[in-house]
């Protein structure tokens, strides 16, 4: 039986059975998180540094690789626990075990029949009126700094740090040689700090801030790239701590210009002549026009925008499929300061 699977559905047992089986397992256990030993940590690095990063971005389109996920998600315990919106975020739907028990019927009902850690987090995470807080992917955050910044080195900021893809990217990809990470979330700064101290390679400069992007100033004319997804405004509130975007700028209007507005100045400030703001954002129920809003705003600040690439997601993540295209994605647009 693999790995962590405590019970598999069978004719001899009714699925309610089953499921008060489970109940009790999980409430002496508590919530299935990404748990790996510093040994199995090693491994997966590993293998996401040998995998070919540099060939995921195929004509503008950034391939769904799914590597490392895991991986990065195993810092951050809490992000379990952050709300998108009006929906239940996936730590609601475990702690109540009305919604627990429908949660994993439907698990019973359209998945393998068997149960895991994995099927339960996956179970939660999907529930109805659940959503849980994505992470940017750590093959991703890899192939667009192979792509975008000089093969001898460079140095990145990563303005929302977020869950550690971009950081785990950057881990994975010789072509930085320094990585600065802000983020205003104290407990995101403590897993970044994890991540850096047992993962972070030699010839990697690793400097983590706690605070916002808004408020921190490069050193000028220092970066290559500035690389990041920030909050796409109420849509997921990372913490109710006062330096969150959502609490200091709360209507669209001083957010889009108070705090994005501020980072790409900042941005500005930090990149050389010759280097790029690469920004994930996309349009969400709360912001419709987010991407149209933003790239204005930028451009009247004096930016070029010089590509879009098309951000691969997933079904259950994707906000969009044009006709033409063979998957949902978000937009990552790339600027140049001339």
């Amino acid at each position: 039986m693999a790995k962590n699977t405590l019970v598999q559905s069978n004719s001899t047992q009714t699925n309610d059975r089953l499921v008060d089986k489970l109940l009790l397992h999980y409430r002496a256990k508590g919530f299935p998180y990404y748990t790996f030993s510093l040994e199995e940590k090693q491994r997966q690095l590993s293998q996401l540094i040998n995998y070919p990063h540099s060939d995921i971005i195929v004509d503008g389109d950034i391939l769904q690789k799914m590597h490392g996920l895991p991986l990065a998600w195993s810092y951050f315990p809490h992000s379990w626990s952050v709300q998108c919106g009006s929906m239940k975020s996936p730590m609601q739907i475990f702690e109540s075990d009305v919604d627990l028990r429908k949660a994993i019927l439907k698990r019973l009902k359209y998945g393998t029949g068997t149960i895991t850690d994995a099927a339960i987090r996956k179970a939660v995470r999907s529930f109805s009126g659940a959503q849980g807080v994505s992470n940017f992917r750590p093959t991703a955050a890899a192939a667009i700094y192979h792509h975008f910044l000089p093969s001898n080195g460079g140095r990145v900021w990563d303005m929302s740090a977020g869950y550690g893809g971009r950081l785990l990217g950057a881990i994975t990809c010789h072509h930085v040689s320094h990585y600065t990470g802000t983020d205003p979330c104290s407990d995101t700064i403590s897993g970044l700090q994890g991540m850096a101290r047992e993962l972070g390679r030699d010839k990697l400069q690793i400097e983590l801030l706690s605070l916002g992007s808004e408020t921190f100033r490069p050193e000028r004319n220092s970066l290559h790239a500035c690389v990041s997804s920030p909050p796409y405004f109420l849509t997921e509130r990372y913490s109710d701590e006062p330096t969150q975007s959502y609490l200091k700028f709360p209507d669209k209007e001083t957010w889009l210009h108070g705090f994005l507005g501020s980072t790409l100045d900042n941005c500005w400030y930090g990149l050389k002549a010759d280097g790029h703001l690469i920004i994930n954002i996309a349009n969400v129920k709360s912001y419709p026009t987010l991407e149209r809003d933003f790239v204005e705003m930028a451009c009247s600040r004096g930016w070029k925008l010089q590509c879009t690439l098309r951000y691969a997601l997933s079904k259950m993540m994707g906000t969009r499929k044009p006709g033409d295209a063979p998957f949902k994605y978000e937009p990552v647009f790339v600027f140049g300061k001339r």
